[in-house]
């Protein structure tokens, strides 16, 4: 009986046009992705490209979060003196654990970024694959993870690698409560809501699509879990948030957010998408399928949380930035997969499908590990790591170390891991980068006259010796604060008679020794 249905399989089934090489791509490209190596080739690759970044020294945005972590107690980690807090309590407390059990290094303080960015791709290839075919999913989940901003972020010290997992992971247990939704999955989701609105705030604009999800399931599990993940959210706010927010923040985070053509399209997708799902919906023909059911309430929960972001960022609630908007990706592109995966599936068979879903996976995959092995290497949005150790090698312990407000917790971060103590320390006081408790720092409020006040405070007139110059030149953070400190600085030291050394180059860093002589 086998060998008579193996037999009328191989007639029936139509032949691959072309070479017989290109008929073994067509039966081995998709039967690929439906065999066990698909999560592990995946992995590897997501390992692989973390991993080409993971030791480059930290910049601002990641060296007060460092520096945040290694604070003595957990009240001072939570609410950072140094810097606005706006990391979650969970995420720390992963980050704290990690460098007090490996040590502090530049890729200690990444080991937990990476570890969710690989959970976030196993994850996501797990929850893909409960509503599309394996090469569908294997091509949703390519997208997601090698995407740029995914992969840039899998080795930086901070939470949007964690958000991507905890969208993930949600989506997955989402996924699997609509297909049987019995009391044990059902737990399995409301602690997995818990526990991620302390490790990822933006999960809160999944939440109230998954409400929905499981209230139609059953009311009383919809009201609980909403009322649930409220109250976690409030005491969330109340202990994490609300100290840490200043109108300053806001603004920083509303100068940031942009509408680009391919943001504007995508909200297109979005409403459009989302007014076909409501009507599958409200026609019930949801309800009269399982399966159906399943996708669609997927697609529902995935849509909204789109649309609620969008809406928070044009009332700029929330900012539209590449990193920001990136936890959103696990949910549009699995939208829009199985929008295009229905549409595809009236006018294309099964198998074309496949072949080009597994085209493009293994495409989409190559170009991100191509672009890693010919790109320039490693490359430094600022290395103080060099700068630190330069001055702790070149710099003698009479000479006055003048740091920029901007780099003072990169510096602090090095110093300390190089045990490296300056007797002669200063830090300036103006051009301070959002946000920093008690500081101006908004945008545009740097001033000539302040600035050279600043100076003279710190290298008193008459000063007698040589002093080390700290600065960025960052473009970006110039443009931020109004004009380039950095020149200033070293213009007006030369015309009070400081004269320039060499001018020492780091990545989007400076270093200018100055040498000053006695005043006659």
């Amino acid at each position: 009986m086998k060998l008579a249905s193996l037999r009328v399989r191989r007639t029936t089934e139509p032949s691959a046009a072309g070479p017989s090489g290109h008929s073994r791509w067509t039966k081995a490209a998709p039967a690929l992705f439906r065999s066990r190596l698909t999560a592990p080739l995946l992995l590897l690759a997501v390992l692989g490209l973390g991993l080409s970044g993971i030791r480059r020294s930290l910049w601002l945005d990641e060296s007060w979060v460092a520096n945040s972590i290694q604070v003595p107690t957990l009240s001072a980690m939570f609410h950072y003196t140094g810097w606005l807090q706006v990391t979650p309590p969970v995420f720390l407390l992963l980050a704290r654990a990690a460098v007090h059990l490996t040590g502090p290094s530049n890729a200690a303080f990444r080991i937990v970024p990476l570890l969710f960015s690989l959970a976030a791709a196993g994850l996501m290839l797990a929850a893909a694959r409960r509503v599309l075919t394996p090469a569908l999913a294997a091509l949703a989940t390519a997208l997601v993870v090698f995407d740029p901003t995914a992969i840039e972020y899998s080795h930086t010290l901070k939470p949007y690698s964690a958000e991507l997992a905890v969208v993930a992971c949600l989506l997955l247990l989402t996924i699997r409560f609509l297909e049987r939704p019995d009391s044990r999955r059902f737990a399995s989701l409301a602690a997995a809501v818990a526990f991620a609105i302390p490790l990822a705030y933006s999960s809160v604009f999944l939440v109230p699509g998954i409400g929905l999800a499981v209230f139609f399931s059953e009311k009383r599990r919809g009201v609980f879990l909403s009322a649930l993940a409220g109250t976690v959210f409030l005491a969330t706010y109340w202990f994490s948030i609300r100290p840490n927010f200043t109108p300053g923040l806001h603004s920083f985070f509303a100068s940031g957010s942009s509408a680009s053509l391919g943001l504007l399209a995508a909200l297109a997708f979005c409403i459009v998408a989302a007014a076909r799902t409501g009507r599958t919906l409200m026609r019930s023909e949801a309800g009269r399928n399982r399966q159906a059911s399943q996708r669609t309430w997927t697609s529902a929960v995935c849509l909204l949380l789109c649309l609620l972001l969008a809406a928070s960022g044009a009332l700029g609630w929330y900012p539209l930035s590449n990193r920001t908007r990136l936890f959103a990706l696990p949910c549009f592109v699995l939208a829009a997969t199985m929008l295009i995966e229905d549409v595809l599936s009236r006018i294309a068979t099964r198998r074309l499908m496949d072949i080009a879903a597994a085209a493009l996976a293994i495409g989409v995959a190559g170009f991100a590990i191509a672009g890693h092995i010919t790109g320039p290497g490693e490359t430094y949005e600022e290395d103080f790591d060099g700068a630190v150790a330069f001055l702790a090698h070149y710099a003698a312990p009479s000479d006055m170390i003048l740091v920029h407000a901007c780099c003072k917790e990169g510096f602090l971060l090095y110093s300390r891991m190089d045990h490296w103590n300056p007797p002669h320390l200063v830090f300036g006081d103006t051009g301070w980068p959002c946000c920093v408790p008690g500081r101006n720092a908004a945008a545009g409020s740097s001033t000539t006259v302040a600035v050279v006040r600043d100076v003279d405070s710190k290298v008193p007139r008459g000063y007698s010796g040589r002093v080390w110059l700290l600065y960025t030149t960052r473009s970006t953070h110039w443009s931020y604060t109004g004009f380039d400190e950095g020149n200033l600085w070293r213009g007006h030291l030369w015309d009070r008679g400081c004269l320039p050394g060499p001018y020492i180059r780091f990545a989007n860093l400076a270093v200018s020794p100055m040498n000053c002589a006695p005043a006659r």
